[in-house]
């Protein structure tokens, strides 16, 4: 059975693993990064209680994760969200999210957010990665919204002897992946460190058009875009640049 490389731990990748076992490939999870906390652990908690935000933005579910152990007890303006992982972790806390069914990654979240509310001179709360990507907020302040981005975490590359990663790293490097799917720009930049993406001959498949654009900055060739942030979205993908035989 052909092999395909999952770019998430295996809990979370136990969805994915599933999805694309029905495309007739065995998904292996290397977990290429792992979240910490901030230098400041208390900053969203701080933002929290100062309080006046229309919105908070939750752009992964580790944000979301973030935003409800730095609330307390305290409730929450509207929430808006993207991808049914972040909604899930919202959800168990009994957040319930808006999840726009067309937001994919950050940018898109910000324009769905845009054309769904006036947000002109209005504070919007938004937990992000240290490293995270600027193009939510960009969005939204272009937007006339007054955006407090907030670093709710950091994503910090595994060592290379992980033994994590070590399966995942063979197959990549002997060639034998036929698919990796990769989450975030900051995975592309922690695989790309261990395996040399430009020399891999593996079709990658990305979870939103972000990562799709850091993977091309990597030197990746074949590259599928999910159009749902979802495993069925990775799945449709996956297919779309390594049919399924029969």
């Amino acid at each position: 059975m052909p092999y395909a490389v999952v770019t998430r731990d295996e809990e979370s990748a136990a969805p994915y693993v599933a999805a694309l076992e029905l495309l007739d490939l065995e998904a292996i999870a290397m977990p290429v990064t792992r979240s910490e906390e901030p230098h400041d652990r208390a900053a969203l908690t701080r933002a929290l209680e100062r309080g006046g935000y229309a919105v908070v933005v939750c752009a992964s579910a580790r944000a979301a994760i973030a935003l409800l152990a730095a609330r307390g007890h305290a409730p929450l303006p509207e929430v808006w969200a993207v991808g049914p992982g972040t909604a899930r972790a919202l959800e168990a806390a009994h957040v319930i999210p808006l999840v726009p069914t067309k937001a994919r990654d950050g940018a898109t979240l910000a324009r769905a957010l845009l054309a769904g509310r006036e947000l002109s001179g209005k504070r919007v709360l938004v937990p992000r990665a240290e490293d995270g990507r600027d193009e939510l907020v960009e969005i939204l302040r272009a937007g006339g919204a007054e955006v407090d981005a907030v670093i709710a975490y950091r994503t910090v590359a595994v060592a290379g002897d992980d033994p994590q990663i070590t399966r995942g790293r063979q197959l990549l490097v002997a060639g034998d992946a036929a698919v990796c799917a990769v989450f975030a720009p900051s995975q592309v930049a922690a695989l790309d460190a261990l395996v040399g993406i430009r020399k891999l001959v593996t079709r990658f498949v990305a979870i939103g058009e972000t990562t799709a654009e850091a993977l091309r900055e990597a030197g990746a060739e074949v590259i599928a875009v999910a159009a749902t942030p979802t495993p069925e979205g990775i799945a449709k993908a996956v297919a779309a640049v390594y049919p399924a035989t029969t």
